[in-house]
Order: structure tokens, then C-alpha cells, then sequence
């Protein structure tokens, strides 16, 4: 029995030596990062020489958060890949365990003295309060010899000068203590921040035919990383054009450090599902309607969700003078969904229904975060300290030499407008298009911790052809607004980000690129400019009320002045409206002067003015409204 037990043990132990000896750990690096909008895939390169046999092969030291199912190993030689696993490792993540506990025990016993060192200057204070209250040595009929005054002064003297030097002392040794006790909480936080610490291994079942010098390029994706678009749009002076520079936003704590990697960012993203949707039967029915709900005065009515999974939400965005905020930028925080609202400060923005907060930014203001609610909002916004103060234009060109030159043409064929032949500047970045998706690869090598903080890496720099142009609507807003218009943007490959915006070296504020909705002229807004100066004044001489039989008629006339303050020549397009009428009993006739281009459907009017520097333009407006003499009409 003894004998076959210890024949048993004998085999155990040659088997485990010979698994032992056959698992062999192939250390590798990571060569290079694609980076999606969520998620990045890793790649791994390295070599191992081997002999002929079956061996397993574990790639340690790899991210626990990696995708199972996205697990590539690729090997050039005489090898076939019998199998592929993967485990999970947590003896890093123990070692962190423990170092946590030593950790927080020496915490512990910091505070414990700390806690001891103001016990004794809690007895210390007593006693100095004990002796400063026993002046009096004895009553007030007895008498003291010298000797005795003096000894008792000397007492409290040696006594005091003892206490305060020891309280000092105590006062030192818990500063030293507290030191030591921040020293240990900082410790602690950047051992919790690691916490799990758990890793990835990856076991490969082999089989080598021949002995020599094995190739492994080994692939998987990981989801805590992410990249988004940022630019810097800058407008350095008249003589250039619109200067963009897109740059990357780059982030992730999977577990493992990108140091010096080739590094790729993709605009496609892995999580999406990529079949192709397939069409269901589509029944009709008929349809039931509900009762109408009730709507009370003065409480707006509350859209409710659909069954698309979207929040559709509506507003204005004012200054806090109540004047509507042209071209501000509205996001969904946490969501790529945004807009931006048009020249009357009005938007519309369906959400997913997973974002509950809206962001509103303008140049010029700070930018607030409010509930997500569906429905109308009305958002004000405070101004900053940031303000467009002077701003450049100009009508430029470019000759095929490359030089700028000015062209005083008439304003059909006129625009402000900075021009050279759209090329990206100081490139960095290679762009790979592909048919779903754009890559852009920076060339020099990047680092990215595994820490969760952002870092940024330059894409590429764009000299962009713009046409800059000033819109206003003084019935509105007294400012005039700087926008730049750029066309055949889609060729630049943008993605939708945030924006900072630079004129002249000064910045501006923040904007949002809205891509996803924008039409093939790119505008950006620049802000506002105190040097075009606006008036829209009410002319009383040309503005009358009269009565008619069983109506009443009403005129009014307006004229609106604008003037250039500044050294060169401007263009801007001006905006008002007339009334719109609503009841077959209300008439509304244009009067005066009819050199604004008319929208039939909306019923604004539009002026398209080229300004001299110094020089002032003026155009006006007029209507009559002829309604029932017993209604009321708000005209002013």
C-alpha cells in the first residue's frame, strides 16, 4: 500500500513539472493604440523562441477589463494556435490589499497621537489657568515676608516659563504628527484609486513544429478609454484667413499604461451594432384618441415622452437684459446631441432620454448647466469678463501666387472674405478614410496613464477660407454679431466638439462645433462687436392711429441706423419683421420704405449693407393694421 501511494505521488509530481515546463510566460509591450469615441483596441507585439512541442503560452500583466470576445492572437512561424483563454489575476490587486492595510493601521496610529498631544495641552492650559487665577497668596489682613512674595513669584515664574515651553513643544510634535497623518492619506487615496488592481491573463495552447523564433501580435479591446474633438478657431488678423486647429481629447483607465505607443483615433466606435436594420411588418389599426388634457392659464403644457426614446426640449436663451442670445450653443451633458439656437435666440433639441441636463453656452457669457426638461425653457445667461471689444474685417483675396490682395467688388459678389487654398498646416496626424469611419494617426509617439485625467494631442492645423459677416436684429438685440461662414467644411474630416475661440491673441470664451446639423456652409459665431453701433427708432411723424367706420387703423414706421466705427470696410445683414396676421379681421399693409428683401412665409425683412469705415447707413421699415375699433391690438 505504502509503495503504490508513493508511485501515485511520484507521477503527480512528474506531471506538474512537466506542465510546469511546458508554460512558458511571454512578456510583451504595448506597440499601438486605436482609440474609439468609447473604447480603444490594444495591440501587442512580441517574439519567443521555441522548441518543437505543445507548450502553453500566458501573456500576462494585460487589463481586467478587456473583451473576451475581442481577443486576436496572430503568429508567424511553424506554429498552430490550438486554443485561446483568458483568466483573471488578482495577486497585484492583494499586493495593493495589504499596503492599503498597512496604510490605514499607521493611520491609525497617528490620530491616536495626535489625540494624545492635545490631551496634555488640554492639562496644560488648565494648570496655566490654575495659576493665573491664585494671584492672591493669601487674605487680604495678612502680610507676607519678602522671602515668602519672592519665592511664590519665582514659583509661578519657573512654573509658567516650564508650561509654555512644554506646550510649545507640543504644539511642534502634532504639527510634525499631522504632516505624517496627510502624508499617509494621500497614500492611502492613490492606493484606493488602484484598488483594483486585478490583471488579465491570456492562456494560448500551442504546438511548434519547428524550433525557432516565434512572431506574436496579440489584440483585444478594452471600454474605459475614450477620445473626443476639440479645437482652438483663431482669427489672428485681416490679412489671414480663419485658422483652425483640431485637436484630441484623450482619456482612459483600463489598467494599463500607454507609454510611447503609435496612437490612432477612430471616429467609429466598436459598441454600435453594425448589422443593417431589417424592416418588420408595419399593421394599421384604428386608432382611439384619448381625452384632450386641460390646459390651465399660465401654465405652460408639458410634452410627454414617445416611444422613441427621445426628449424633444424647446427654449429661448436671453441676456439678463431679456434680449435673446443669437447663435448660442445648447449640449446635452454626457451626450453628443446638441444644437445651436438661431439669430432670435431660439432652439429645439431632442435628447436621449438618459441626459437629464442641458448646457448653454454664448461668447461672451458664462455658460450654465439646467434640468433637462421638455417643453419651452427660458435660460438667461450672465456676461463674463470676456467681451469682443475690436474685431477685423475685411474683403480679401488670394491670387495663385499665394499673396493677399483687396478686392473692391459690389455686394452680389462681395463678401468679407479671408481666403487661401484650404490646406492643413504643421501636420502631424495622418487621416485614413474608411468607408464607415475616419482615423486620424499621430506620428510621433503618445503616452497616456491609466489615471482618468485628459491629454491632449494635436491632430492637424487648417488655413480655412471664411466670409465674415455682421448679422443684427435691433427690434431684438441693440449688438451686432461677428459670424464666420465657411464652405466645403465636410472636405476638413471635423468631428462634432467644443471650440475655443481667439481673436487677435485674446480669447473669446468657448462655443460648441455642431457638425451633426449643419448645412453645407459651416457658421460660426464669433460674438458681439461694440464697434458697429445700432438704432431702431420709432418715426412719429409717419406713425398715426386712425378711425374708419367699425375699424381702427394703425401705423407705424421705424428707421434703424447703423454705423461703422471701425478702419475698414464691413458688410452685415440686418433683420426685422412685420406682424403676422392671424384672424381674417386683421389687415396688415406695407408701408414705406420696401428695399428689404421680403420672406412671404415668415415675414421678416432683410438688408444686406456694405459700411465704409466711419460711415453710417440707414434703412426703415413700415406697416399699417387695420382691425375692429372694439379689439385690442399690441403693436408696440
Amino acid at each position: 500500500m505504502t509503495r503504490l501511494l508513493t508511485t501515485v505521488l511520484c507521477l503527480c509530481a512528474v506531471n506538474f513539472l512537466a506542465a510546469q515546463k511546458n508554460t512558458v510566460n511571454i512578456p510583451s509591450r504595448i506597440n499601438k493604440v486605436t482609440v474609439f469615441q468609447k473604447g480603444a483596441q490594444i495591440e501587442r507585439l512580441t517574439s519567443q523562441t521555441l522548441q518543437p512541442g505543445k507548450y502553453t503560452l500566458v501573456f500576462n500583466g494585460l487589463s481586467s477589463q478587456l473583451e473576451d470576445q475581442s481577443i486576436q492572437l496572430k503568429a508567424e512561424g511553424k506554429i498552430t494556435v490550438l486554443s485561446v483563454t483568458r483568466q483573471q489575476n488578482f495577486i497585484k490587486q492583494q499586493q495593493v490589499n495589504d499596503q492599503i492595510k498597512e496604510q490605514e493601521q499607521q493611520q491609525q496610529d497617528w490620530i491616536e497621537k495626535i489625540a494624545a498631544e492635545d490631551n496634555l495641552k488640554t492639562v496644560l492650559d488648565q494648570e496655566e489657568q490654575l495659576l493665573l487665577k491664585n494671584q492672591q497668596i493669601k487674605g487680604e489682613q495678612a502680610t507676607l515676608k519678602a522671602t515668602e512674595l519672592k519665592e511664590a513669584a519665582d514659583f509661578q515664574r519657573n512654573r509658567l516659563t516650564t508650561l509654555y515651553k512644554e506646550r510649545s513643544d507640543v504644539l511642534a510634535r502634532k504639527a510634525r504628527l499631522q504632516a505624517s497623518l496627510q502624508k499617509t492619506v494621500q497614500q492611502l487615496t492613490a492606493l484606493h484609486q488602484k484598488k483594483d488592481l486585478s490583471t488579465s491573463d491570456i492562456l494560448a495552447t500551442v504546438e511548434i513544429k519547428e524550433a525557432g523564433a516565434i512572431k506574436f501580435k496579440l489584440s483585444y479591446l478594452v471600454k474605459e478609454a475614450y477620445w473626443q474633438a476639440a479645437y482652438d478657431i483663431r482669427v489672428a488678423n485681416i490679412t489671414q484667413p480663419l485658422a483652425l486647429q483640431m485637436k484630441a481629447i484623450i482619456s482612459q483607465h483600463s489598467g494599463e499604461d500607454w507609454q510611447e505607443v503609435k496612437l490612432s483615433l477612430s471616429s467609429g466606435n466598436p459598441q454600435q451594432n453594425g448589422e443593417k436594420p431589417v424592416m418588420s411588418p408595419w399593421p394599421l389599426r384604428f386608432y382611439y384618441p384619448e381625452p384632450a388634457s386641460i390646459r390651465i392659464r399660465g401654465i405652460s403644457s408639458i410634452a410627454s415622452g414617445n416611444n422613441t426614446g427621445m426628449t424633444t426640449i424647446s427654449g429661448v436663451v436671453t441676456g439678463p437684459d431679456g434680449l435673446p442670445l443669437g447663435f448660442a450653443s445648447v449640449m446635452g451633458k454626457g451626450s453628443s446631441a446638441g444644437t445651436t439656437a438661431d439669430e432670435r435666440g431660439l432652439f429645439t433639441l431632442n435628447l436621449p432620454a438618459s441626459a437629464s441636463t442641458i448646457v448653454v453656452s454664448s461668447v461672451g457669457y458664462n455658460s450654465t448647466e439646467i434640468a433637462a426638461k421638455p417643453g419651452f425653457n427660458r435660460i438667461m445667461l450672465q456676461p463674463s469678463s470676456a467681451e469682443l471689444s475690436e474685431v477685423v474685417v475685411t474683403a480679401l483675396g488670394i491670387n495663385r501666387s499665394g499673396d493677399y490682395s483687396y478686392e473692391p467688388d459690389d455686394w452680389r459678389g462681395k463678401s468679407n472674405r479671408a481666403t487661401r487654398k484650404q490646406a492643413p498646416t504643421g501636420i502631424l496626424t495622418n487621416v485614413n478614410y474608411q468607408p464607415t469611419t475616419t482615423v486620424f494617426e499621430i506620428q510621433e509617439p503618445f503616452s497616456v496613464p491609466s489615471d482618468s485625467q485628459q491629454y491632449r494631442a494635436h491632430i492637424q492645423d487648417f488655413d480655412v477660407p471664411a466670409v465674415y459677416e455682421y448679422y443684427a436684429a435691433p427690434k431684438l438685440d441693440p449688438y451686432a454679431y461677428l459670424t464666420a461662414k465657411v464652405s466645403n467644411w465636410q472636405e476638413l474630416n471635423l468631428i462634432s466638439g467644443e471650440a475655443s475661440l481667439f481673436f487677435e491673441g485674446s480669447f473669446l470664451g468657448n462655443s460648441w462645433l455642431d457638425l451633426n446639423n449643419a448645412d453645407d456652409t459651416l457658421q460660426l459665431s464669433l460674438g458681439r462687436d461694440n464697434g458697429i453701433q445700432l438704432k431702431r427708432t420709432l418715426l412719429k411723424e409717419f406713425s398715426t392711429k386712425k378711425l374708419l367706420g367699425s375699424n381702427r387703423t394703425d401705423t407705424r414706421q421705424y428707421e434703424i441706423t447703423v454705423r461703422n466705427n471701425k478702419q475698414y470696410p464691413v458688410n452685415i445683414v440686418v433683420e426685422d419683421q412685420f406682424p403676422v396676421s392671424t384672424s381674417k379681421d386683421i389687415e396688415i399693409d406695407r408701408v414705406g420704405d420696401k428695399s428689404g428683401k421680403l420672406d412671404e412665409e415668415t415675414q421678416q425683412v432683410t438688408w444686406q449693407l456694405q459700411l465704409e469705415p466711419l460711415k453710417d447707413a440707414a434703412v426703415r421699415i413700415g406697416y399699417s393694421v387695420k382691425y375692429p375699433k372694439n379689439k385690442v391690438v399690441r403693436l408696440d
